[in-house]
């Protein structure tokens, strides 16, 4: 049963590092087309580049939302939630969640900050504060586990 509880969880974490990737991607890349579209400038040659990061991001996303769906029915067909979701999971899931709550906040002082010099619209800093939010807790969470491992072997 350890190795199936091993192999859930190695499973999740590549689930969560696909979706924390594909997200910044999918985000990132309208970032960089609302920040040009607002400055007046044109991507040129790279549109085709952005284009297609945006797209894999979105794809990827998609899929590691799929691949969620699949996990959580192994999980529950395995009947191993009780051990994956451990006091350590749920110590690590606290610690992600305040760090990413911290980055936000970060993030909303930065932004406010250069409100100051540098004129942007509502949507480029919305979208910025939704990768920041998205992202921070995820990789945190991903950074916690791998040190858990390392400590572990």
């Amino acid at each position: 049963m350890e190795d199936q509880v091993s192999k859930l969880i190695r499973q999740r974490d590549r689930v969560l590092a696909l979706a924390a990737v594909s997200f910044l991607f999918w985000q990132g890349a309208q970032l960089a087309e609302n920040i040009v579209e607002e400055g007046g400038w044109d991507l040129g040659p790279y549109e085709l580049v952005v284009q297609l990061v945006l797209v894999a991001g979105a794809l990827g996303w998609a899929g590691a939302s799929f691949l969620f769906l699949l996990y959580a029915n192994r999980v529950r067909r395995s009947e191993t939630q009780s051990v994956i979701q451990d006091e350590l999971f749920c110590h690590n899931q606290r610690i992600a969640i305040r760090c990413g709550f911290v980055a936000l906040i970060g993030a909303t002082s930065v932004l406010l900050a250069a409100d100051l010099f540098i004129g942007f619209s509502a949507t480029i800093a919305l979208r910025a504060l939704l990768i920041t939010g998205i992202t921070a807790p995820l990789v945190t969470f991903l950074i916690l586990g791998r040190d858990n491992l390392e400590d572990d072997a």
